[in-house]
């Protein structure tokens, strides 16, 4: 029991503010060893009790909510992510803000299929402004919401007529890319969905990418 005991506390200090814990802060609080809080903040992102936000900083989510959320819905997205990966033959990468977060914090959720780059995982950082999934996010938020360099703005009102984002060069662990928004059943901007290019610069390509990327938003 010692074990669930050490979980708990972790899991009580993580609630504790609404805000990133880093994994020394935690294990210094805590009076726990950092590899101990490591595994542990490892399962509660497993879980849905936690997300990671970088390499080193983790948030809490929606406790026991969302653990059922996450355990009653596995199975619809993650059969959907993995038909369009199928479907196309290539990576498909779901990207959803931190709940506590929005606007400011996108991460990778779900992937299906693999890359020819470096591997994506879930709970891997996902640039806002450099990244395809970044900026199809955030051009789906309300104009006056986001903020960013006069580049980046004209950028996201063409990813706004477009409907689409793309990449041309690799960004931190994602390859080249091209992403859509993912709306909600309100029609709020709820994440990105994004796939691999593997022919730079083929319109051809990114126009046949984003008609099986929209089925499946």
């Amino acid at each position: 029991m010692q074990s669930l005991s050490r979980a708990l506390t972790v899991l009580a200090e993580l609630n504790r503010e609404d805000r990133p814990y880093g994994v020394t802060e935690l294990a210094g609080t805590v009076g726990l060893h950092k590899s101990t809080v490591h595994r542990i903040l490892v399962t509660f992102c497993e879980h849905g009790l936690a997300s990671r936000v970088d390499d080193h900083r983790y948030t809490a989510l929606d406790g026991l909510a969302a653990l059922r959320r996450t355990t009653d819905g596995r199975r619809g997205p993650e059969r959907a992510l993995a038909d369009l990966g199928d479907r196309l033959g290539r990576l498909v990468v779901l990207a959803k803000p931190l709940p506590k977060m929005a606007g400011r914090v996108l991460q990778v959720s779900a992937v299906a299929g693999s890359a020819s780059a470096a591997p994506v995982e879930p709970g891997h950082a996902v640039s806002l402004h450099r990244s395809a999934l970044g900026r199809a996010y955030l051009s789906a938020l309300p104009a006056d919401q986001v903020t960013g360099t006069p580049d980046l703005l004209v950028t996201l009102q063409r990813i706004r007529v477009s409907g689409f984002a793309h990449n041309s060069r690799p960004v931190a662990s994602l390859p080249r890319m091209v992403a859509v928004p993912v709306r909600d059943n309100d029609g709020r901007c709820a994440g990105a969905l994004g796939a691999e290019l593997i022919q730079a610069g083929s319109i051809e390509e990114v126009r046949r990418v984003v008609s099986v990327l929209r089925s499946g938003v």
